[in-house]
């Protein structure tokens, strides 16, 4: 027993087996302990009595002695505990740190200490202001970063390509030697193959039985005989559309013929409170003492005096033929007819029209004098053969601002349409003048005008042209077209002279890949495509009679009539075919032929359908002096393009890598065009620099590649 009064273990009362057994303590009831605490608590001074019991081998004998040790009752006054095999080393308990065992309070008690809570706070805030500082870096990059831009959805006459037809110039399915509405429709599935899908028909409306104009028209809603009939009419709506193409017809609000039964009516009475038909028209009475002198000076399109007098002092007006009387689209009744002829075709099906003369359709009211240019008298204007109608300014005649208001209405009948059947109907419009002029088509006076005006520009490029004037064209035209409108290029029409006849063979093609290729929509001619002509030596656009030259018949093969007739039998021809149909001028060759003028063009409306890049891609200018002409389509995300066109009848070398930062130093070529090309589709073309042979077009392709931080 040691000074404390606690047994000290011997080394006797240890088994030889090296195991000592401690004695189990015996619990007291709580009786027993309460009584043993309420005793330490009273007296803290004084020491308990602790005893150790060592159970040797000897007293328990065996083993089994050992594990049927029977419990016994210990002292109150005693405490047993197990000994441990060692005490734990100074350095034991020091390693495991002063807080080792702490209860809850004592730990909460040291943490609240200044020390670690503002060790803490110091914590918490270096982590906030890293999940800030994380959060503001990710919205800045989100805000500021490039950002691939959404699609701008264009509607089907935006990614169309539009092909103008002369009806009775294109298929004859009567074998009678004109062209009508069962042969256009006979040809669908070649136009469908061509990759035009929006028909732009000429006339086809009911005329006068001797007329000599395609619009000398006696009814807007019949289809005259030599065409066919509103049956077969709407059997080629249902057939174009259920191809996915569409439709579209003239609108010739301007004047009917003398023979319409408004005029006949018109020219009964004089009397507008009794006669309403009389107002239908623009009707003055003449001049002079007795009335025989024409109102004023006005002149028509065709010949010098634009007004024909109908009775003893009475004239009725026609700015175009002799017997095509002039609306009066001032009254309301006329207004109503007019709309009610739109409504007749769009019900039944038709898709959009196409607004002829619309420059003409309102004159002065108070019948106000045109103005006489270069010094020309008015008898000297109107000598034959010397008339020419641009001796006069047409202040009084053509372009009044009345006639964007009945625009505004038209726009805003086909949008009601269109609203109701849920499909948008097209408006175009056929106007000449300025770039400002024509620009005030789209709409004045914050009112839609049309969806677009023709561009007549493209049709004053000639054989002779460059690529500063070609790209000047373009240029004038997208500067000049006011935002959020959309552009169109032609390459010629009924009343044009013929797109190879105009600018040759070897301008046809760079042009046909100019106006394929730029933002807007194409307008092609019947013809085109196989680089039809006029016959040779006429190539005049001024004769009065529907027979001119680039109205000449679809050649489709070297056969007989040019394959115009169903049967290879015409009783008669209409109007010749040029004799170049029996070599290379016909579709049958063209088409066989990889080379040809038909295949540039299939290849470029293959390009253009459905390539985001085209239908709303970006339009970069690259380069643009007197030989080439070059710009680039893209859009973010998607493959580029790059056209370049040579209209120089020589090489020309170019550096086009750096122009724009997109363009690589080499690029993959889609289409090449030109006798004497340097390039095949389907290979590589250096940019740093590009040689381009005479007249040689290339568009070439690069994958996109994403703009680096």
């Amino acid at each position: 027993m040691d000074a404390n009064g606690i047994s000290l273990i011997g080394a006797k009362s240890i088994h030889s087996d090296g195991h000592a057994y401690v004695n189990a303590a015996f619990r007291a009831d709580d009786g027993k302990r309460n009584s043993l605490e309420n005793t330490s608590h009273a007296s803290p001074h004084s020491s308990p009595t602790v005893s150790i019991k060592i159970a040797s081998n000897e007293k328990l004998g065996s083993e089994n002695a050992y594990n049927e040790i029977t419990p016994q009752k210990r002292d109150s006054g005693s405490v047993e505990f197990n000994v441990p095999k060692k005490a734990p080393s100074k350095e034991k308990l020091k390693s495991d740190g002063p807080y080792r065992g702490m209860g809850k309070e004592e730990l909460l008690r040291h943490s609240s200490r200044p020390l670690w809570r503002n060790l803490r706070y110091v914590c918490i805030s270096v982590v906030l202001t890293g999940w800030l500082a994380l959060l503001i870096t990710v919205i800045a990059l989100v805000l500021t970063y490039p950002k691939c831009r959404e699609a701008q959805e264009r509607d089907w006459w935006q990614k169309t390509v539009i092909y103008r037809v002369y009806v009775r110039s294109f298929y004859d399915s009567e074998n009678d030697g004109n062209g009508d509405i069962n042969g256009l429709r006979q040809q669908l599935d070649y136009l469908s193959e061509l990759g035009v899908n929006t028909l732009a028909l000429s006339p086809i409306f009911r005329l006068a039985p001797n007329a000599t104009s395609d619009t000398q028209i006696v009814n807007h809603t019949d289809i005259d005989p030599m065409f066919g009939t509103l049956e077969q009419f709407k059997q080629l709506v249902n057939e174009t559309h259920s191809r996915g193409m569409h439709i579209t017809l003239d609108f010739i609000p301007n004047h009917t013929s003398d023979e319409h039964p408004w005029f006949i009516e018109s020219k009964k009475e004089k009397d507008t409170t009794l006669n309403v038909y009389r107002s239908y028209y623009v009707w003055s009475e003449g001049r002079g003492t007795n009335g025989l002198i024409e109102p004023n000076n006005w002149t028509s399109v065709y010949q010098c005096s634009a007004w024909k007098k109908a009775d003893i002092n009475f004239f009725y007006l026609h700015q175009f033929e002799l017997h095509e009387p002039e609306l009066n689209l001032r009254s309301e009744k006329v207004r109503v007819e007019l709309e009610n002829i739109l409504q007749f075709w769009l019900d039944l099906g038709v898709d959009g029209f196409y607004i002829r003369d619309a420059d003409y359709l309102f004159e002065d009211y108070d019948l106000r004098d045109d103005i006489l240019l270069d010094n020309t008298t008015e008898k000297e204007a109107c000598i034959p053969p010397v008339y020419k109608y641009e001796v006069y300014d047409h202040i009084h005649t053509k372009g009044l601002d009345e006639l964007f208001d009945v625009l505004a209405r038209w726009r805003s009948f086909l949008d009601d349409y269109g609203n109701k059947t849920k499909k948008y109907r097209i408006l175009l419009a056929d106007v000449d003048g300025s770039y400002k002029h024509v620009m005030n088509y789209y709409g004045r006076f914050h009112r839609d005008g049309v969806d677009f005006p023709l561009n007549k520009f493209s049709l004053e490029l000639n054989s002779t042209s460059d690529g500063q004037s070609i790209g000047t064209m373009v240029i004038n035209w997208l500067e000049n077209m006011p935002a959020k409108r959309w552009a169109n290029w032609m390459s010629g029409d009924d009343r044009s002279v013929r797109l190879l006849d105009r600018l040759g063979h070897q301008l046809a093609g760079p042009y046909l890949m100019l106006s394929m290729l730029l933002p807007g929509t194409p307008y092609m001619y019947y013809g085109d495509e196989i680089g039809l002509q006029a016959l040779p030596g006429n190539t005049s656009t001024m004769s009065r009679s529907a027979k001119k030259p680039m109205r000449g018949p679809m050649q489709w093969s070297n056969r007989t009539y040019a394959g115009f007739c169903k049967d290879y039998y015409c009783k008669e021809m209409w109007i010749e075919p040029n004799p170049e149909y029996l070599k290379e001028m016909n579709v049958e060759f063209q088409k066989g032929n990889p080379e040809s003028i038909w295949n540039l063009f299939k290849n470029l409306t293959s390009l253009r359908k459905d390539k985001p890049s085209f239908e709303y891609g970006d339009f970069i200018q690259v380069l643009h002096d007197n030989e080439v002409f070059s710009f680039v389509r893209e859009f973010d995300g998607e493959k580029g393009y790059l056209v370049a066109l040579n209209f120089a009848d020589k090489e020309a070398r170019k550096t086009l890598k750096g122009r724009h930062s997109t363009i690589p130093g080499s690029a993959s070529v889609e289409v090449a065009w030109g006798d004497k090309r340097l390039h095949s589709k389907g290979g590589s073309a250096g940019l740093d620099p590009v040689t381009l042979a005479p007249y040689e077009g290339i568009v070439v392709s690069w994958d996109y590649k994403a703009k680096e931080l």
